[in-house]
């Protein structure tokens, strides 16, 4: 946010706390979370109220945001700090009002802004941590003076001493018996995206500003409450004053889960806490009351093979901690990104009792599933339903056996907390519905469809079957022929949605009898694409896209809004516009476009944007000036000065290589439409990108890549979103566009730099355990492809562009087990490389794999096959953001029923005479 606003709580951004509140309630039944979802705009006219007559006579305003009340002190925004010392108060849901009546008479003592759960539902919601974890205990966010902090936080602390509050796992607890906190962050974000909240200190130092799970202020802020800590070892943590953790092993908002050792028998344990009041439904039962029945639950499986053994259970502080045996060292969550997917062996003769799961050098689904379904059996025969049965909770010793885990959704003789995850049990999961033990069947089935593909199941639409088959159509694309039909079979009858059907596919499996497929049923697959189906999904997308538009660039409500917030290139406004110029013959888009590019003109957030293409002023500004001749009035130009420099990065989304890639493309139209003036300013913009990544050059260091081919960050310094192959891009263009010398020679420097890592980058891919990511567009091949056939197309080198096909091959390669579908992250960004390489080489079956891709979003996708419901980057829902959801789809889908043309922003033109 720019100076003269309010505060902006950027914990958790607003933009996307306030979408998830406007979308209703999560598809996650997590625990706590209510089924209602948060209230609406009039359910938080209670606490409104009550705030609107605590301030009566006072020179303060309350502001209604979404699922916010914003308190502000007149006159007080300017005078406060872009990032400081933030406090919060953290309360139960049901304690918000007195919570509220005891703060405010504080808080207007001093100067000092504020803001408040809207009410008790949404703060229930908050507190379940379903959409959020950084939200949980927010119930009241204080903005205070820099001189007032410690005064106010001290006050605060004691007239609340005693209060319950679930812990804020942000913060430091200013006193240990009380529900408020502090931590250093933003208190204004100033722009679009994550780089907006990242904090600027003295002498330039930057340090990040988003709220993580642990208290972490920059070097430069003194803690105001507590002196630093003395040098030295920290002392060794210990729980009950016996068990000393030695690693954690998960974070979540209702509680961490560690390794520890008995300090009385020296036994290897695993530690489970509860945290006080997190989670909370509305019968109270949190976190802690969770725990005690998986206590329960243990106790009632006790001695059986394959499930934790209690040790113990105990309080610790307001929290409470379940002590069990240690499984294993790993899961089969990680176990799968970690070493890639299991293989669809045969299964072999009936299966006696199981013993194991996995091997150190082979592992088979059908051993996997032999296991499971016989810990199953067992856990059945106790009387327990597991209810939660999931990739990560079932973990694998050091020889591969499965064991399942966490239990504090279980049913017992048939009594349950409410909770679901969703593709896994929430399908067959009804909240106040006796739990079955096929609902585990279910989960069974997804659990294996993971294991087979690495990929979870497709929840996007609302339907439940129509999810169901579109994630055996994933499988399908993963495992085809006719050699992998069992294990298909086998994963379609654990997911029927007939309890009856699963409970039989199981019996059969056990036996090794015939599935349960009827004879000559064919299994769900992903559909051909040809021209007639493609010209269909062309006109549905650009509909949906048109529609979805109306409500884009989201406008601010109030002062409190995240600037820039569905106004960019990246994932809003600008990119949905910007492929919707394509598609003006169709009816209704024409008008949809022209009153997009009126909107985001006026849109106040536009002058406080900084220079970058995909989250700044230059996509922006690209969309207006493409938009101009349907308006009817030109696209205003703004000096490069009057902008905020781009971010130091020097990638394509934030930095200099994307605002000088936008840059170029604004001069090319200035000068074609004969504005020569602009066109060079433009120009001199563009030239000063290319100065800062030639400075920036000779600092950077030479990366390597990933020596695991399981590694998230894939082939990141390489790529077109943040590395070298969206540098080389621009520095190409711009020696095309000008001749000039110097970025030639750069350019041509990072092509021989890409050109010697892309093999080894082609063989790490190649790999079973190769991460997803080394398909995607932004730190993945599909970019470094788009860039070398590109390139290697102008400079006439053949292996240059040899090197870019073989990109493409192994993309498509990848496809079938990249979840994502759009062009950041996935399946998209692969059909444009495919495309090119096909535009490039006139080879069919590149632009045959183009289509198998289309075909794979379509099976990613809910909806009909004509009609898809495309989801975004959540997996959990659609939205129209090119980077992100439909409009990058839409582009692919274009390019290729054209069998190839220009990028959206970009062209191939090599000069200004062109």
């Amino acid at each position: 946010m720019s100076a003269g606003t309010a505060p902006a709580d950027a914990d958790s951004p607003e933009a996307r706390v306030s979408a998830a509140y406007r979308a209703g309630p999560s598809p996650s039944l997590g625990p706590g979370s209510p089924d209602a979802g948060c209230e609406g705009p009039d359910g938080g006219r209670v606490l409104e109220d009550r705030l609107t007559s605590l301030l009566a006579g006072r020179e303060r305003r309350v502001v209604a945001d979404g699922p916010w009340l914003c308190l502000f002190a007149a006159g007080l925004t300017n005078e406060l700090p872009q990032h400081g010392w933030k406090l919060h108060v953290s309360a139960r849901a049901d304690d918000l009002l007195q919570v509220v009546d005891l703060v405010v008479p504080v808080l207007l003592r001093y100067a000092c802004n504020a803001k408040f759960a809207r009410g008790a539902e949404v703060l229930r919601a908050m507190n379940s941590g379903v959409r959020d974890p950084a939200l949980v205990g927010k119930a009241v966010t204080v903005y205070p003076r820099p001189d007032d902090v410690t005064a106010l936080g001290g006050e605060l602390a004691r007239l609340l001493a005693g209060r319950p509050g679930p812990r804020v796992l942000s913060d430091r607890r200013i006193r240990p018996d009380s529900p408020v906190s502090y931590r250093y962050g933003p208190f204004r974000a100033a722009g679009s995206d994550d780089a907006a909240l990242v904090m600027t200190g003295p002498g330039g130092a930057r340090f990040p500003g988003r709220a993580g799970t642990r208290f972490r202020p920059p070097p430069w802020a003194a803690d105001p409450f507590r002196p630093p800590a003395p040098p030295g070892d920290r002392p060794a943590r210990l729980i009950g004053g016996r068990y000393r953790i030695t690693s954690g092993i998960a974070r979540s908002p209702y509680g961490d889960v560690y390794r520890a050792v008995d300090g009385v028998t020296g036994e290897q344990v695993i530690v489970k806490q509860a945290r006080a009041y997190t989670g909370e439904d509305a019968d109270g039962l949190d976190a802690r009351g969770r725990l005690r029945h998986e206590h329960a639950v243990l106790d009632a499986l006790s001695g059986l093979d394959g499930v934790p053994r209690l040790r113990d259970h105990l309080r610790h502080g307001d929290d409470e901690f379940l002590v069990i045996t240690d499984c294993g060292p790993g899961d089969l969550c990680r176990d799968v990104l970690g070493r890639g997917p299991y293989e669809a062996d045969a299964p072999g003769p009936p299966a006696g009792p199981a013993p194991g799961g996995g091997t150190a050098s082979r592992r088979g689904v059908t051993a996997l599933a032999d296991r499971l379904i016989t810990l199953l059996d067992g856990v059945h025969a106790r009387g327990v339903v597991v209810g939660d049965l999931k990739p990560s909770n079932i973990v694998l010793d050091a020889d591969g056996v499965a064991h399942l885990v966490d239990f504090g959704v279980s049913a017992l003789h048939g009594d349950r907390p409410v909770g679901a995850t969703p593709g896994y049990s929430l399908p067959v999961y009804r909240a106040g519905r006796r739990p079955d033990p096929s609902d585990d069947l279910y989960a069974l089935g997804a659990t294996l469809h993971f294991a087979l593909t690495g990929m979870e199941p497709v929840v996007v639409d609302a339907v439940a079957a129509v999810n169901r088959d579109r994630t055996l159509a994933c499988l399908t694309a993963v495992l085809p022929g006719s050699a992998h039909r069992p294990t298909r079979e086998l994963v379609a009858g654990l997911l029927d949605l007939r309890p009856e059907r699963r409970a039989a596919c199981a019996r059969r499996w056990r036996d090794r009898a015939r599935l349960p497929a009827a004879a000559g049923r064919r299994l769900p697959s992903p559909p051909r694409v040809g021209r007639a189906l493609l010209d269909e999904l062309i006109g549905h997308t650009a509909a949906s896209c048109a529609a979805r538009a109306a409500d884009l660039p989201v406008r601010p409500r109030s002062p409190h809004d995240r600037p820039g917030f569905g106004l960019t290139l990246y994932d809003g406004a600008a990119g949905v516009g910007l492929e919707l110029l394509h598609h003006t013959d169709r009816p209704g888009v024409s008008e949809a476009v022209a009153a997009l590019a009126r909107r985001t003109a006026g849109h106040p957030a536009l002058p406080r944007l900084s220079a970058a293409l995909h989250v700044g002023r230059t996509g922006v500004d690209l969309f207006l000036d493409s938009a101009a001749a349907l308006t009817g009035t030109p696209a205003a130009s703004v000096p490069a000065a009057h902008l905020r420099p781009y971010d130091d990065t020097g990638d394509q989304i934030g930095g200099a290589a994307g605002a000088g890639t936008g840059l170029l493309a604004l001069a090319r139209r200035a000068y074609a439409a004969g504005r020569v003036e602009e066109g060079d300013a433009r120009l001199a913009a563009a030239r000063e990108c290319v100065g800062s990544l030639l400075a920036a050059e000779s600092r950077r260091e030479r990366a390597e890549p990933q020596q695991s081919a399981a590694a998230s960050e894939a082939a990141f310094t390489f790529g077109f979103a943040h590395g070298l192959a969206g540098v080389v891009h621009f520095l190409h263009a711009y020696h095309r566009f000008t001749g000039d010398p110097s970025a030639g020679d750069a350019a041509r420097r990072g092509l021989a730099e890409l050109v010697s890592h892309t093999p080894r980058l082609l063989e790490l891919a190649s790999r079973p355990e190769a991460h997803r990511r080394y398909g995607s567009w932004c730190r993945g091949l599909a970019g470094v492809g788009t860039v070398l056939i590109e390139a290697g197309g102008h400079e006439g080198d053949g292996r240059m562009t040899d090197l870019g096909v073989r990109c493409a091959r192994t993309c498509r390669d990848l496809a079938p087990r990249m979840s994502p579908v759009s062009q950041c992250c996935g399946l998209a960004g692969v059909g444009e490389l495919l495309v090119d390489a096909a535009a490039a080489t006139g080879d069919g079956l590149l632009l045959r794999g183009a289509e198998d891709v289309a075909g794979l979003i379509l099976a990613r996708s809910g909806g009909t096959r004509r009609r898809p419901l495309i989801p975004d980057n959540t997996l959990t829902a659609s939205g129209p953001g090119w980077a992100t959801g439909g409009a990058g789809v839409l582009s692919f889908f274009r390019r290729l029923r054209d069998h190839g043309g220009p990028r959206l922003w970009t062209d191939g033109r090599a000069g200004r005479g062109d």
